[in-house]
């Protein structure tokens, strides 16, 4: 098995200028991977149920994980001090699917994927207080031009948010768990790859998924088409099994205000492709957020000289 930096999950060795590109490469496909899932995510469950849609996904693609780490020559050993941080990573994680999911279904789904990025206004403040993440002017700065474009979004569509408050209240508390999540995953000063703690939380959280779909959704599961397969899928490939890894190897080579505000741009790519695919309204508003939140992500990762910051 190859040996690993911690915090990186990079082979020992591997040169440190490297790692803000590597971040932000992955950064910006879960941002975009994450946003076109608003929509394929919407399309699944109207056909799936919730649990039973979100059981599949992360238990096959806690199956693609293991496979990955096989074939990387990776052991899916954890030290025993390491599994009481990785069970509550794994229970927030949880929490967060699941409501995300009923979310979804009680709201638009590009609305739901703005409320669910407001994950900043939390995370930012707890990595200031619980790792010393120096809250700079320039973080300051990105965080409200971030939540500025949403902000458009969410009033442009108030009249619809009043009609699901259920829908954005669940949203709003998955936003919460994964911002403590996030806050969470970064403090621990964790010694195996990213991969196999992700394969891990993956399997976990598939236990309690698989055991409320059975209780929940036995008397409603049909087979589906088409598309909710294929949204299935899409879900199994891409949104667990490739960006949860790359979202918590993101939150590993980043700090946290960097990494929650680069993936603002997934609420502007699930209300533009929830437009496009499912014919959710577009305007204006969409346009200036989609300004507002691409300056937002520029100006803490970028520096002076064009080069990418660790901080």
């Amino acid at each position: 098995m190859s040996q690993n930096t911690p915090h990186t999950g990079l082979p020992a060795g591997a040169p440190l200028r490297a790692l803000p590109w590597r971040g932000l490469i992955l950064l910006i496909l879960v941002g975009l991977f994450w946003g076109f899932n608003w929509p394929i995510m919407k399309v699944g469950m109207t056909a799936i149920p919730v649990f039973t849609f979100r059981a599949m996904a992360i238990f096959f693609g806690a199956l693609c994980l293991i496979a990955i780490c096989r074939y990387m020559g990776y052991s899916l050993k954890v030290p025993r001090t390491e599994w009481p941080p990785l069970f509550l990573v794994t229970l927030m994680t949880f929490g967060f699917t699941v409501l995300s999911g009923y979310g979804v279904q009680q709201t638009g789904s590009g609305r739901a994927a703005v409320m669910a990025y407001t994950m900043p206004v939390w995370a930012i403040p707890l990595g200031a207080l619980l790792l010393a993440e120096p809250l700079t002017i320039r973080k300051s700065a990105s965080l409200l031009l971030g939540l500025g474009g949403m902000a458009m979004l969410l009033i442009a569509d108030i009249e619809t948010i009043g009609g699901a408050p259920i829908g954005m209240m669940l949203m709003l508390i998955t936003a919460i768990l994964w911002a403590t999540a996030t806050v969470v995953h970064k403090k621990v000063m964790w010694t195996v790859p990213t991969l196999v703690l992700v394969t891990w939380q993956s399997l976990l959280s598939s236990v309690p998924l698989g055991i409320g779909a059975i209780i929940t959704d036995y008397e409603h599961v049909e087979f589906p088409g088409i598309w909710p397969i294929l949204s299935v899928l899409y879900n199994i490939f891409i949104a667990a099994a490739f960006c949860l890894y790359a979202y918590f190897e993101v939150v590993r080579i980043f700090s946290v205000g960097i990494t929650t505000i680069g993936v603002m741009i997934a609420p502007i790519v699930g209300v533009f492709s929830a437009g496009l695919a499912l014919g959710e309204p577009l305007g204006l508003a969409e346009f200036i957020a989609l300004t507002l939140v691409l300056i937002a992500i520029a100006l803490p990762v970028i520096a002076r000289r064009g080069t990418f910051r660790k901080s």
